[in-house]
């Protein structure tokens, strides 16, 4: 057997980088807040916006320091779907997101059942 062709030679694994994605900010819209993700990976970078409605903020169904984390993981979900998510993508966060991420976020932390809880004055 004549190891000299390239059929003959063991394939190296190709390792496939996951996307990374880069928080950009955010914008007050009518809407609600619309945060601005960078898609960087295969092809040019994709910007994603991912806008969370001002009645989660209100009825205290999402926390400002909890919103870019809570983009971040709808993004990554999305990506792990389609990789190939098209450039100016503009996503929305669901009431039911918010429920699934706040009891994570319960799950996660037995502390923060107490602070989650209390009442503002």
């Amino acid at each position: 057997m004549d190891h000299s062709t390239p059929e003959a030679l063991p394939r190296k694994p190709v390792s496939v980088r996951p996307p990374s994605i880069r928080y950009l900010g955010f914008d007050c819209t009518s809407e609600g807040r619309a945060y601005r993700l960078r898609v960087d990976g295969t092809g040019d970078p994709r910007l994603v916006t991912v806008t969370i409605p001002n009645a989660a903020f209100e009825a205290r169904k999402a926390r400002f320091q909890d919103a870019p984390e809570l983009c971040f993981a709808r993004l990554q979900k999305e990506l792990l779907e389609n990789a190939e998510l098209p450039d100016g993508l503009v996503l929305a966060i669901t009431a039911t997101e918010l429920d699934q991420y706040r009891e994570a976020q319960l799950r996660r932390s037995p502390d923060r059942k107490v602070r989650a809880l209390r009442t503002w004055p």
